[in-house]
This record gives C-alpha cells, structure tokens and sequence, in this order.
C-alpha cells in the first residue's frame, strides 16, 4: 500500500485495540443521527448495551478485509460526555487524563467485490494472534428490532439500484465535543482518494442530518427511502443515497 493512501496527520487506520473507545465515540455521536430513537429507544435504560453492541459491530468492521475503519484524533477533553445527550458507561481505566491524543471520531467503508484494496487496511497484528479479544454485543436490551427487517430490506434496495460497484461510506460519526473542527470532511476526502485510487467511486446511504455535509462535498442525491414505525401515528425512518463521481 502507497504512503499516499495510508491515512496521515491526525487520521490512522483503527485497530482491534481501539473497539472500546470507538463503541463510546459511536454511541455519542449516533445519537443524534435520527434512525437512533427508533433503534435505540431503550438506550437510556441500558446504556451498557449500546455501548457493546456497537463494540461488536465495529470489531467486524476492522477484521473484515472488504470493510476499512480509519479514525481521527484530538485532545482529550474531559468534559466531552457532558456535551452529548446520550448516556456513556465506561470503565476507570478507560479514561484517559486531559489533552491525551484519543479517537475522537470514525468513519467506516465497504469495498465492492474485486476492489484492489481488500483485505491491505486489515490490523495485522490482531490477524495474527491466537489470543483475539471477543465482543460479545450484549443482551439488545437497548435496541426495537421490529424494524431491522424493513429498514435493512429497504436500505439493500436502494444500494444495489442507485450505488452499484461503489465504494460505500457504512458509518461516519464525529463526538459531538469535537464538531465544527473539519474531521468528517477529512475523514470523507481520505476515502474519496483511496476510492480514486482504486479507480472506483463512492456512495453513501445518509440521515437526513448529513446530507449537507455531503452535498457541501460535491456528493449528489440519486435516492431516498422511507420506512414508517409501528407507532400511532408512525414516524418515518428516512434515509439518502448520494453519490460521488
């Protein structure tokens, strides 16, 4: 792999190590994506359950070859979970002391079948041990999974019919105490060269909240979804398709 392709600065790829950070990261950054209300609508009840269910979910994001995970990083702040409102649980020596580097955001990809880059950002050293640390993505206490079905049928849809043979942006969340800095635009450029690289192009399924940011970056709509809940009166689950040539 090129050291032009390598992320640089204050992006690195993430490794099996990062997990736990990553989970806190995710869950309080997606909490004001609007698909978390439904999907998480018990997260305040269990907090816990979130956090290793988004543990689970990106540690096969960084072992499997067809998906990258490369992170951003700043200071430490640690005033940082006051400024989201969802609920973090985490574990003493887990927190690092103020102005410590640590990940302060994520953004995930899925290569298409045939990509050059599968399998070269795996963690290589986790690859190889014969002492791997397990996930185990808790009970779901946390999680209304009456809608997996639908929503994960409808967003399938749409990938395959607007986003073909692209590269695809699966995740990008900033913690909310470091917004306004420029990291999911930097995060989104890195990937926008890897895709150039590769000769390929990108997609993106999107909350609404996002589409800005990707319109901003010349990304343009070619879809949209929405899936109504089983609440009375139903509220909607949106999602975007945008795509990058």
């Amino acid at each position: 792999m090129s050291p032009t392709t390598l992320p640089a600065g204050n992006l690195r790829l993430g490794t099996i190590c990062d997990v736990p950070r990553l989970a806190q990261v995710a869950t309080a950054g997606f909490f004001y994506s609007p698909a978390f209300a439904w999907e998480r609508k018990y997260h305040a009840q269990y907090p816990e359950d979130t956090i290793k269910s988004y543990e689970k979910h990106l540690s096969y994001a960084i072992r499997d070859p067809e998906w990258i995970l490369a992170v951003v990083e700043d200071a430490y702040q640690p005033d940082e979970n006051t400024k989201t409102g969802a609920t973090i649980v985490t574990k003493s020596e887990e927190n690092p002391v103020a102005g410590e580097t640590v990940i302060v955001g994520f953004a995930v990809w899925q290569l298409p079948p045939g990509a050059k880059s599968i399998g070269k950002f795996v963690d290589e050293e986790d690859l190889a041990s014969d002492n791997k640390p397990v996930f185990d993505g808790g009970l779901n206490r946390d999680r209304d999974v009456s809608l997996d079905v639908p929503v994960g049928a409808a967003d399938a849809a749409a990938k395959e019919k607007h986003l073909p043979g692209r590269i695809l942006i699966r995740l990008l969340t900033i913690h909310p105490a470091y917004w306004r800095r420029g990291y999911g635009k930097a995060l989104i450029n890195w990937g926008l060269a890897l895709a150039k690289e590769d000769g390929l192009k990108t997609g993106v399924g999107a909350n609404t909240r996002a589409v800005g940011l990707y319109v901003s970056m010349g990304f343009v709509e070619v879809g949209r979804i929405a899936v109504p809940d089983n609440e009375e009166p139903p509220n909607v689950v949106e999602g975007v398709y945008l795509a990058h040539d």
